[in-house]
């Protein structure tokens, strides 16, 4: 799957995006990503951010560089506020958090491999080969 045929799939359903991060933008989150000793940002998720700074449907949300605010009651919190507000979680460390929903967080590693985490303790459930399967799969599960 492109990120396109994702975005595609994910408006079909719902989905709002909201609007694209600029490059300096998507350059500042990934130096504070690294200064925070997080993984940086896997070029999936630079590809998603130069067409949408978040995504929202339903419960599930895509974190991006901006705060996302568009449709729904209370702000989502932006990539970099989420990932400090987790650092003590040993669980997660090299891991950067960038979905959630009411059942699952996703994060990705320094590879830009993906992971389910345990809602409760961040722990990892499923691994992922494909970036967009875990993407769909978080935005999906917030909308059942």
């Amino acid at each position: 799957m492109t990120c396109d045929e994702f975005l595609s799939l994910m408006k079909s359903r719902g989905a709002e995006l909201m609007p694209p991060a600029t490059p300096s933008q998507i350059a500042l989150t990934n130096t504070a990503l690294q200064q925070r000793r997080r993984a940086m940002l896997p070029s999936f998720m630079i590809e998603l951010y130069t067409k949408t700074g978040g995504i929202n449907l339903g419960s599930g949300y895509i974190f991006g560089p901006n705060e996302i605010s568009q449709g729904i009651r209370y702000p989502a919190p932006t990539i970099l506020q989420v990932n400090d507000d987790i650092t003590t979680v040993a669980s997660t460390m090299g891991k950067t958090i960038f979905g959630r929903n009411d059942l699952f967080w996703f994060a990705f590693d320094a590879f830009g491999t993906c992971y389910m985490l345990d809602n409760l303790t961040l722990t990892p459930l499923r691994r992922y080969d494909d970036a967009h399967r875990a993407l769909t799969d978080c935005l999906i599960a917030g909308k059942l």
